[in-house]
């Protein structure tokens, strides 16, 4: 029995914590039966529909169900992902002035080809900086590196 219940707690404790990111469960049958609704139970609801029927999938990839397959997941998104799960990377490699991780993640914030070099060279003299805001948060990387990138007239149009 654990090893049944224990799984499918987790299931549903992963999707309760996705209907509540952003602005609630997205697009699917569960967010269409449950549109208009907000709080907790009803974002969750909706997100455990979707995520127990598969729709959203089918959704996303045939644009029914109020599913956009052009905005499936947001810049800003993959940027804060990215960012999370690459930190101790970039950090080794901002201090080196160039690297792999950073390349990507100048291409997800669309630096162009000809400004990834001013971009690496800020980034490693802003790293300090980036540091101290990497201890507060994901998202607080991403501002600094606005904000430095604000300071400079070639990469300031890059920001957010």
């Amino acid at each position: 029995m654990k090893k049944v219940v224990i799984p499918a707690a987790l299931a549903i404790l992963g999707m309760a914590g996705y209907a509540q990111a952003g602005n609630g469960p997205g697009c699917g049958w569960g967010a269409t039966v449950w549109k208009g609704q907000s709080g907790f139970f009803a974002h969750t609801s909706a997100a455990t529909t979707n995520g127990t029927t598969y729709n959203q999938l089918f959704g996303l990839t045939s644009g029914t169900a109020g599913c956009d397959p052009q905005s499936v997941v947001s810049n800003e998104f993959q940027r804060e992902i990215f960012v999370s799960s690459n930190m101790d990377n970039l950090s080794r490699e901002m201090a080196r002035g160039g690297g792999d991780h950073l390349d990507v993640l100048a291409s997800l914030m669309q630096i162009q080809e000809q400004d990834k070099a001013k971009f690496y060279s800020l980034t490693q003299a802003e790293l300090p900086r980036l540091m101290n805001a990497a201890d507060k948060g994901t998202s607080n990387v991403l501002a600094a590196l606005d904000d430095v990138m604000l300071t400079d007239p070639i990469l300031a149009k890059y920001a957010r």
